[in-house]
């Protein structure tokens, strides 16, 4: 026993050790070839210049203007050290803005400079790090500039090297000031712990004094996090996700705690603490509600998603001339022509995504293509098409709007383009116009909300919403609040979740199956309800009384209403967009695309193929360090998910046995949601399609029994949600999304589980709910 304690004492005292290196900036040897910088010889707009040498860098992926970084706020800005002598210089390491370019010049005389290296926008968002090593290349001088792609420019870290380091590229020191951003996060965590003890200690009469005690320490916590936040106002991405995992956190623990078996004193208490939770975390999805966009033209913020709404208002308002693949094209002509005077000269090298088959291009290269896209216009139509994307390109900045070139263009079905070309086909591009249309969104959501109320009561219904707000598979530097009609298919299958669960078969078809005509995805949700269905009808034959009470074709019945109301959506929507499209223009086209980009690996995939695909040989660092192009890392992924091809289909084909196993003896809205979950086993899609998590609490809250047993369905999603905030330390994006890409399997093998663990024989040809 004292040889234990002896021992333990001394792990301890190893722990504080570390965490003391930790505390203390954990400094780093720097390589014995890095040319040490000191005092910039000249800086010209540049802030804190001194930050760009301390041989310590931000955290990957932080915001720009953080207290370890030195900004560049002049266009003009640039920064110039003085080496004392001519040196050679063959590697180069910055840490800069994400989407900024920083040029290294070099000179021997400190007049006439030369570009040593330019270290290009790179993905992911806020700091970024870049290096280069350089065959040649020496001065005296060394200057760095940069050219924004947009009015935010900052850099980390910068440091030069006269031969490559061993460990390339360098390890260096990460630092965390206590920013105001940094207080505001941690006060919020600390808020959800306390308002977690105290839900875990309410209702126990016992203890009184000690419930009563930890709710005002909570009521004081909220008070600090309100004052923490508002000091860094607008609100930062870090408070934003601290946020988010604190509502997560907090109805977690709520949840658990009305699911325990032992009776909750004060369970109203508990669902308002569940309401609260769910408003916070919808207000983290809306950024706590400080527009999160930048209007160039009129210098300010903005709510309205340009990025998105560039892509999907003109594809839907001009898709008679635009097609699948025509918007980048006439965007890059229309501005040709308003700024350039008709020239591509500027802007030739500039590169743009082939929507025919999603390979990046130089403008130069498809010059042919952009001079023959207006022929598809008449003048009229021509003339309105550059007015609305001058409305884009001014509010985006020249930068911005040709960088949103680089994205993979507009994907959805006709139907959906159908129903947004009505909505667009007789408005100009403005402000105004897509803040109006931006509230559809938000309005179906709370048509969603109420409808679950009503079908399967309060509490699933604010779990909904509080998943809807803490998951964080939407964010990509944004999220799409302030874009239109992109959760319509999510609300859709919820709400066909909700008419199956009050057993309106053909109204559910019909829900259901325009959701499908919208994503594709959602058919999945129809597939396992029918199996559901055919589950019911196999029992309902074993039963012989069953079978003497119903004729043949009404054991149909379900199949017949649930079909019928398929159908119905199917031949109106398809028809209506082939009417108003042409058949091979719209649904032709889209099969095609759809085929190719449904295949294309992208870091920002999720599920069992992104898992699959992963290999460490294939990433851009592993390929830069063979000099080969980073850019193989795609066709090279790609290849290794056809290599796997087994290891995919096993996991699809155990996913899929647990799924149909599943949906023996639930209910048909449970089978909708088990749908629903295997989107990310079946198909390779991009983060944002995975929002629709916020439907999962649904499964099992339409089940009966002696305790409600959706509320560990409530545990297990919510819990996901708060695991979530940890890939926000991940170093890289792609690493972020593979993380919860394993996550999001754990989660749904343990929903799987529960729902087969929650059927009986009991729930056998029992009447459809």
């Amino acid at each position: 026993m004292h040889h234990s304690a002896h021992e333990m004492k001394r792990a301890g005292t190893k722990v504080w050790f570390l965490l003391l290196v930790f505390a203390s900036g954990c400094q780093l040897q720097p390589s014995k070839d890095q040319i040490r910088l000191s005092k910039p010889a000249q800086a010209l707009g540049v802030e804190n210049p001194e930050r760009l040498y301390d041989d310590q860098q931000s955290l990957e992926g932080a915001r720009w203007d953080v207290e370890t970084a030195s900004r560049f706020v002049l266009p003009t800005a640039y920064v110039e050290f003085d080496l004392g002598e001519s040196r050679p210089i063959r590697a180069t390491y910055i840490q800069g803005d994400n989407n900024d370019q920083f040029i290294v010049e070099i000179s021997e005389d400190g007049r006439e400079f030369t570009t040593l290296w330019r270290a290009g926008p790179v993905a992911g968002s806020g700091l970024r790090s870049r290096w280069a090593t350089h065959s040649e290349g020496s001065g005296r001088y060394v200057r760095l500039r940069a050219e924004g792609g947009d009015r935010w420019v900052s850099v980390s870290e910068f440091q030069i090297f006269s031969s490559k380091p061993r460990i390339w590229p360098p390890r260096i020191a990460r630092g965390l000031e206590p920013t105001a951003p940094v207080w505001g996060a941690g006060a919020m965590l600390l808020l959800a712990l306390f308002a977690s003890l105290a839900v875990m200690f309410h209702g126990r009469g016992s203890r009184g004094a000690l419930q009563g005690l930890l709710w005002v320490i909570t009521a004081i916590g909220a008070g600090a996090a309100a004052y923490a936040v508002s000091l860094s106002w607008p609100p930062r991405e870090e408070v934003v996700n601290a946020s988010r995992a604190a509502a997560a956190l907090v109805a977690c623990v709520a949840v658990f705690r009305l699911g325990l078996r032992r009776p909750v004193e004060g369970k109203r208490a508990l669902t308002a603490l569940l309401a609260a939770m769910a408003v916070l975390s919808v207000a983290t999805f809306y950024n706590l509600g400080y527009p999160q966009f930048w209007d160039g033209s009129a210098r300010r913020a903005t709510y309205v998603h340009g990025w998105d709404l560039r892509v999907y208002f003109p594809t839907a308002k001009y898709f008679e001339e635009l097609g699948y693949d025509g918007v980048y094209l006439a965007s890059v002509k229309a501005y040709s022509e308003d700024e350039l005077n008709g020239t591509l000269h500027d802007v030739e090298h500039f590169e743009i995504r082939d929507l025919r088959n999603y390979e990046m291009k130089q403008i130069r290269e498809v010059a042919t293509e952009i001079d023959a896209v207006k022929d598809r216009f008449a003048p009229v139509r021509w003339a309105e098409f550059k007015s609305d994307m001058a409305y884009f390109w001014k509010s985006m900045g020249q930068r911005g709007y040709f960088d949103s070139l680089r994205d993979h263009g507009g994907n959805a079905t006709p139907a959906w383009l159908f129903v947004a070309h009505l909505l667009f086909r007789s408005v100009p591009a403005s402000e105004t116009v897509f803040l109006w249309r931006a509230l559809l969104d938000p309005l179906l959501l709370a048509i969603f909300f109420i409808v679950a109320w009503r079908s399967f009561g309060l509490r699933p219904a604010l779990v909904c919403l509080v998943v809807f707000g803490a998951t964080t598979f939407y964010q990509l530097g944004s999220n799409w609040g302030g874009a239109t009609l992109r959760h319509d298919w999510m609300v859709l299958l919820g709400l066909g979740t909700c008419a199956l669960k009050s057993r309106r078969l053909f109204l559910a078809g019909a829900l259901l199956g325009w959701s499908a005509m919208i994503r594709a995805f959602p058919a999945l949700a129809l597939v396992f309800v029918v199996a559901s269905l055919g589950w019911k009808w196999l029992d309902g034959r074993e039963d012989r009384r069953e079978r003497q009470s119903n004729s043949g074709l009404s054991r149909f019945l379900p199949f017949m209403k649930l079909g019928a109301g398929v159908a119905v959506i199917v031949v109106s929507l398809g028809c209506a967009s082939a009417a108003t499209f042409g058949f091979q223009q719209s649904w032709g086209a889209w099969a095609e695309k759809i085929s190719i980009h449904a295949n294309d690996p992208n870091f920002n995939h999720v599920g069992l193929t992104a898992l699959v695909g992963y290999k460490t040989d294939n990433l851009g660092y592993k390929l830069r360090e063979r000099g080969e192009d980073p850019r193989l890392w795609k066709p090279l992924t790609a290849q290794t998910v056809q290599e796997r091809w087994w290891i995919r289909g096993v996991g699809m084909l155990f996913f899929t046995l647990l799924a149909v196993l599943a949906v023996r003896r639930s209910t048909l809205s449970d089978a909708a949601v088990v749908g629903a979950m295997m989107i990310p086993i079946f198909f390779y899609p991009s983060n944002y399609y995975l929002h629709s998590i916020f439907i999962w609490p649904l499964l099992l809250a339409a089940r009966d029994g002696p305790r409600d047993q959706h509320y560990w369905t409530g545990v297990a999603v919510l819990g996901f949600c708060l695991l979530q905030w940890f890939g926000w330390f991940m170093p890289s994006k792609y690493g972020q999304f593979l993380l919860w890409s394993g996550m999001l399997l754990a989660l749904i093998f343990t929903l799987l589980m529960l729902t087969i663990k929650a059927g009986s024989p009991n729930h056998k040809a029992k009447a459809l709910r």
